[in-house]
């Protein structure tokens, strides 16, 4: 039985969540924005105290910045898991568009030789006969 589209979506290399990672901690950090909202809340005029809309809006930009710190973990996480789950293609039939010498696209299938891991194109697929396919090409795979 086929598994259609097997890796439709182009991974993101470790490289890209990495700078991703930073980004987010480039901008205001969690305990930097917690001690600036402190500061600003004992700091404040007691006749004239904050506005609440504008309070509310800092505790939302606190929680977009949690979420996304969150999210970056997950996704590094689910990257590192795609990289050693790909081994389990070793010994599968799988099916690719394959760009014959001619420049015409075709579809083949082919036994997965051997795994590995490329920075820029995520796990690689040692396919026999038509060498290195990239996971994200394959369109079906089939156990033997």
């Amino acid at each position: 039985m086929p598994i259609n589209n097997a890796g439709a979506v182009a991974p993101m290399s470790s490289e890209q969540l990495a700078g991703a990672s930073r980004a987010v901690s480039n901008e205001l950090g969690k305990d930097a924005f917690l001690r600036l909202l402190i500061a600003q809340l004992s700091n404040q005029d007691p006749l004239n105290p904050m506005d609440d809309r504008e309070f509310i809006a800092q505790m939302a930009q606190f929680s977009t910045l949690e979420q996304m710190t969150q999210m970056t973990k997950t996704l590094e996480g689910m990257a590192s898991m795609d990289k050693y789950s790909a081994v389990n293609y070793v010994g599968t039939k799988v099916g690719f568009t394959y760009e014959a010498p001619d420049g015409k696209m075709e579809e083949r299938f082919g036994t997965v030789m051997a795994v590995w891991f490329d920075s820029k194109e995520g796990p690689i697929l040692e396919v026999d006969g038509f060498g290195e396919i990239p996971l994200y090409k394959i369109d079906g795979v089939w156990l033997l």
